[in-house]
């Protein structure tokens, strides 16, 4: 039992460690982030899904990853609902204090992948998190569930 519990926390551990790495995200990474200055203001019932995909100020790999694929997933699968309002996508950093209220609300405290499914007016959101950096490092897979994931949430 003893030997199951120090697993658990030197993977716990480790894994905090790696997406805590002091170098913070480049501008020039393959993801330009695309952020909205004041994401309070959002009006939800304007939406179908909003796609958040939160992160801290450094990233590591898989964070960036996820970010990533999540775009690519939803410029090529969803490019309409993108572009007609019905899905909105956002890159927030839970480190900067204007987004302090969106990321309260989603309980996002680091890197997080969430949707807000919005029907009738009434707010579901979905944690993808767990999904997201099982996969983020599997490209082709990730955006195959993710796609899965949305096209779901659609109907």
């Amino acid at each position: 039992m003893n030997k199951i519990f120090f697993t658990i926390v030197a993977l716990v551990t480790l894994f905090m460690v790696a997406c805590n790495q002091s170098k913070p995200t480049s501008s020039n990474e393959i993801l330009k982030e695309e952020k909205i200055s004041n994401l309070e203001n959002i009006n939800s019932e304007n939406f179908k899904l909003e796609v958040f995909a939160f992160h801290g100020t450094n990233q590591c790999t898989t964070c960036k990853n996820m970010k990533a694929n999540t775009k690519v997933t939803l410029d090529t699968y969803f490019a309409e609902e993108l572009k007609s309002g019905k899905i909105l996508f956002q890159i927030v950093d839970v480190d900067d204090s204007k987004n302090e209220k969106i990321a309260e609300k989603f309980e996002a405290t680091g890197t997080a992948l969430m949707i807000n499914q919005i029907e009738n007016g009434k707010e579901k959101i979905v944690d993808l998190s767990d999904f997201a950096f099982e996969k983020a490092n599997s490209k082709d897979q990730f955006i195959k569930e993710l796609k899965q994931q949305i096209e779901d949430l659609l109907k």
